[in-house]
């Protein structure tokens, strides 16, 4: 939805871990728009500052951003209030790091044990966070609530999705088996 949404010429700014990943596998393919992602030490490294230089162009841009990248560089958002930009940040918040949820240890160790290691539970309101820099925030429970809040451009806005890191892993994998099925099914 979040490369859908972008306006012509605009750029998406795609943070590492999943983000990226689902922008991969799931984005439709566009070649009107511009796509921008860091890497570094952890690859969430300053990932909000980059999406604040991009819109800095003057062009629109949308960032998709989990909720530890938004948090790792939350410094950034210091004064962006005041700043004239057209930028949209979009925070999946999991409340941790949702891609190690999909590997290994997410089932070989107690639910407990997971989350101290690889879930690390931050607890931190992302809204709560942008609102207290001034920044307008608009919390996105549907698909239909984040598509109108990704058609509303200028200024900047955060959009917060909150989601649940066991339902995301489901979804994935009833996403994956149906291309599975639909490529057996080809022959």
């Amino acid at each position: 939805m979040i490369v859908g949404e972008t306006p012509r010429g605009g750029h998406v700014v795609v943070a590492s871990s999943m983000p990226v990943r689902d922008l991969e596998w799931y984005a439709p393919r566009r070649t009107d728009i511009t796509v921008h992602a860091n890497r570094g030490a952890n690859g969430i490294d300053g990932v909000v500052s980059t999406a604040i230089g991009v819109a800095a162009s003057g062009v629109p841009t949308v960032a998709l951003v989990g909720d530890v990248a938004f948090l790792h560089d939350s410094s950034a958002l210091i004064a962006l209030a005041r700043r004239s930009l057209n930028l949209t940040l979009v925070v999946v918040d999991n409340d941790g790091g949702g891609i190690f949820s999909f590997l290994a240890q997410a089932e070989a160790l107690d639910a407990a044990r997971f989350e101290l290691l690889f879930g690390t539970p931050h607890g931190t309101d992302c809204a709560a966070l942008a609102r207290a820099h001034g920044l307008r925030v608009v919390e996105a429970a549907t698909p239909m609530a984040l598509s109108r809040a990704l058609a509303r451009v200028g200024g900047v806005t955060v959009i917060v999705v909150r989601t649940e890191r066991g339902a995301n892993v489901a979804l994935h994998r009833s996403l994956n088996d149906a291309v599975r099925r639909a490529l057996d099914s080809e022959g």
